[in-house]
């Protein structure tokens, strides 16, 4: 039997191509400004020490090693502890930022972010972003705009 051009399957391969030539890939630019609260010292040592016990972790003998390790396990798994609490955030990623005066870098709990029009959107109401701030045990501090630390993320994205 003659195979029918009609009834052949697609040739996917050829269309993408096609598609691929048609288009400029979308790029991502990491942004320049970032919305959310700040994670303190405070705030990554109370829940990386919760989460290493509750994960049944040995302790370190080295005290520094030990804090040093709770909060590198707070800011990797905070986030996903957040998004489980917080059922109505919208949004939830850390970036790196650096704050106002001579605080160095830090961690921020990002809820916005000026590098699509889409994500300067304010989705979460101040109700929600209270939560939040309750959650994390940083009543002293509310969301605001920070700087990004661009030579960080740069070095992330092409890393």
């Amino acid at each position: 039997m003659s195979s029918d051009n009609s009834t052949a399957a697609p040739d996917y391969a050829s269309r993408a191509r096609k598609l691929l030539k048609s288009r400029r890939p979308l790029r991502t630019y990491p942004p320049d400004n970032a919305y959310g609260v700040y994670l303190t010292n405070e705030c990554l040592l109370r829940f990386g020490y919760m989460m290493r016990e509750s994960q049944g972790y040995p302790p370190i003998i080295d005290p520094e090693a030990e804090a040093q390790d709770a909060k590198d396990l707070a800011a990797s798994e905070l986030p996903l502890l957040v998004q489980i609490v917080i059922l109505t955030l919208t949004r939830y990623e850390p970036i790196l930022v650096r704050p106002f005066g001579p605080l160095g870098i830090r961690r921020l709990h990002r809820l916005a972010d000026d590098n699509t029009p889409e994500n300067m959107t304010m989705k979460n109401t101040p109700e929600v972003e209270q939560k939040l701030v309750e959650f994390l045990g940083l009543e002293d501090q509310k969301p605001a705009w920070y700087a990004v630390a661009k030579w960080i993320v740069q070095g992330l994205v092409a890393g």
